[in-house]
């Protein structure tokens, strides 16, 4: 009987990071997924310089623009612009981007294998069990990485999975000549706790909407008359709909063999909706996670709790940040308006910067009604 060290299901970003990275550490790796690549999937596909940091290879095959400006909007009638002298975000479609990551990791030595449903999970003191159709593949752990409608997670977690919650977002694409012109922004105000998005990518725009209130209607029609809005009439192509996954910092880690990450365990920000570091960081917090304890006594699920409560800690600020700006986009656009907070919401989004430190400084400046350059000096520091 062929016992893996692990499986892994779901050949995203977050699953390909981990195989990838137990692949490299020369484990035996499967790496299961229901569809073949390349495939389309939803997403408008923006890297963040602490995304591009965080793999493993250089992904400058698949970036089809680079970014040194996001144009913030509220309501079409104010806008602001957060500026870094170097890359600020860069932009791919996302089915070039997982074939690309996908490819790697095969390189790496992942054995790829596609498949059907997941029937059945069983976990023992040995490891995990799989059951596929009608086929059972035996593996020391599982990650599941398989998506916001992950049926690893529907399967292990049954009892206690009130933690986790879904967004929606819809988009499409609109071919232009000179998109290579065009800004990267992102519209708060067009819809309910949520915002609208255009990405530009040399040929074309990638644009949607994205809300995570559940009572807020996101269909084609909707996404058509945005477009039109803002472009008139033009042509959207590849129309597609993808939920989100949240909940991350409020799971409490309880498995011992099995393991969620991306979307699957809830590893999206909500304020955001960036779910692709995330991702990436979750899924190498796993592998990290099974190496440890492969080579030494540390359980699995200790390791990858603590290495992955750094990410909970920094989701759990987002999360309330979410509703403290969604909650009121006056006061909220308004914070993002001065100089200071730009600097800080760049060095937290482009640059992975210290979540809890950046949130203290916000704190503190909302507590200042006139601060001079002292002030904010010890604000920056």
């Amino acid at each position: 009987m062929k016992i893996w060290d692990a499986i892994v299901v779901g050949a995203g970003p977050a699953g390909c990071a981990a195989a990838y990275d137990l692949a490299r550490a020369g484990r035996e790796v499967l790496l299961l997924d229901r569809a073949e690549f390349p495939r389309q999937k939803a997403c408008a596909g923006g890297l963040t310089t602490k995304t591009v940091q965080a793999l493993r290879y250089p992904v400058d095959p698949v970036i089809r623009q680079r970014l040194k400006s996001i144009r913030i909007e509220r309501d079409g009638d104010h806008s602001t612009v957060l500026r870094r002298s170097s890359d600020y975000c860069f932009m791919t479609v996302r089915k070039e981007l997982d074939d690309y990551c996908f490819r790697q990791t095969v390189a790496a030595g992942a054995q790829f294998q596609r498949i059907g449903s997941i029937s059945a999970i069983a976990e023992d003191d040995s490891g995990v069990t799989v059951s596929i159709d009608g086929e059972q593949f035996h593996a020391r752990y599982l990650i599941g990485a398989d998506g916001v409608h992950s049926r690893v997670r529907q399967l292990t977690h049954r009892e206690n999975d009130k933690w986790f919650w879904r967004a929606f977002a819809l988009e499409a694409n609109v071919p232009m000549p000179d998109a290579s012109s065009q800004e990267l922004v992102f519209d708060f105000g067009c819809i309910r706790d949520g915002y609208g998005w255009i990405f530009p990518k040399g040929d074309h725009i990638n644009i949607g909407l994205y809300s995570y209130a559940p009572d807020e209607k996101i269909d084609r029609a909707r996404l058509a008359d945005y477009i039109a809005a803002r472009y008139g009439d033009v042509t959207a192509e590849d129309v597609i709909g993808q939920y989100a996954g949240f909940g991350a910092a409020q799971h409490t880690i309880s498995a011992t063999k099995i393991f969620l990450v991306g979307d699957a365990g809830g590893f999206v920000d909500p304020l955001t909706g960036e779910g692709i570091y995330f991702a990436l960081v979750s899924g190498q917090a796993a592998a990290e996670a099974i190496l440890s304890a492969l080579h030494s006594k540390v359980p699995a699920h200790v390791s990858f709790a603590q290495n992955t409560a750094k990410l909970r800690a920094d989701l759990a600020i987002t999360t309330s940040g979410a509703r403290w700006f969604y909650g009121n986009l006056d006061r909220g656009y308004r914070f993002l308006s001065m100089p200071l907070l730009r600097g800080m919401a760049v060095r937290a989004f482009a640059l992975g910067a210290n979540l809890s430190s950046l949130a203290m400084r916000v704190r503190k400046l909302a507590a200042v009604r006139s601060y001079g350059r002292s002030d904010r000096d010890s604000l920056l520091n």
